[in-house]
């Protein structure tokens, strides 16, 4: 039997948030992706591996909100993880294996405007966004990147970017991953049905080559890489 909804409590700022990290830096702002594993909404499912619910969706849209309007210098924003080797798995597969249907739908409309609302503000607010992703990402938090400008993986031989809900799950993503791969970022249609059947990903020059992502850097220059990436972006705008 589903579980009734949760309270949802929409109030938040960056000193209350459980997932996040802000700052800024001049043009720059950076928001660090740290999911409590232990911050659900609701009892029942642990935040493992970066994984994400509504909670960790709501403190996002609330930075992206402020860095708009509370950061004007801000001219770029770099999406990455504070956790070691893992960006982020996308959501949390036991929260919605708890879920009630209308929760589900509701949560994939708020993570889906989330993600539309980053593409409309690089396209109508000239605020630009890096995807950093220094280690594995799957899913939603492919997603997540894929609704970014640019995206720059860590080339450390490990860490890779994937679809795997189908071979997985059997289902669909569910925040615009296949849309965006070929109509956003051109990739091949061969290459994009081998990689959303494939459940362990696509790694290094084999994603740079399929278009999966825009730049590798090695693990000692990554930190500058992306930081060149964001302010050229920012100069764009």
């Amino acid at each position: 039997m589903d579980s009734p909804a949760p309270s949802v409590d929409y109030r938040t700022e960056p000193s209350r948030y459980r997932h996040w990290r802000l700052s800024s830096d001049g043009p720059l702002a950076t928001l660090a992706m740290d999911v409590a594993e232990e911050g659900g909404l609701q009892p029942g499912y642990r935040l493992k591996l970066n994984s994400y619910d509504l909670g960790v969706d709501i403190e996002l849209a609330d930075a992206l909100n402020r860095i708009r309007f509370e950061h004007p210098e801000v001219r770029a924003v770099v999406l990455t993880s504070a956790k070691d080797r893992i960006f982020c798995s996308g959501a949390n597969i036991f929260m919605l294996g708890l879920a009630s249907h209308a929760w589900k739908v509701n949560f994939c409309k708020f993570t889906n405007e989330t993600r539309n609302g980053i593409e409309d503000s690089s396209r109508h607010s000239g605020l630009k966004f890096v995807a950093a992703v220094n280690g594995t990402c799957a899913g939603g938090g492919y997603e997540l990147a894929l609704a970014c400008d640019a995206i720059v993986l860590v080339d450390d031989r490990s860490s890779a970017v994937s679809l795997p809900e189908v071979p997985l799950l059997g289902v669909l993503p569910g925040t615009g991953g296949l849309t965006r791969l070929t109509d956003k970022r051109r990739v091949r249609h061969d290459h994009a049905d081998i990689f959303c059947t494939t459940a362990e990903g696509v790694r290094g020059q084999r994603a740079l080559d399929w278009k999966l992502v825009d730049a590798l850097a090695k693990p000692a220059q990554f930190a500058a890489a992306v930081r060149e990436r964001a302010l050229s972006l920012s100069r764009s705008g």
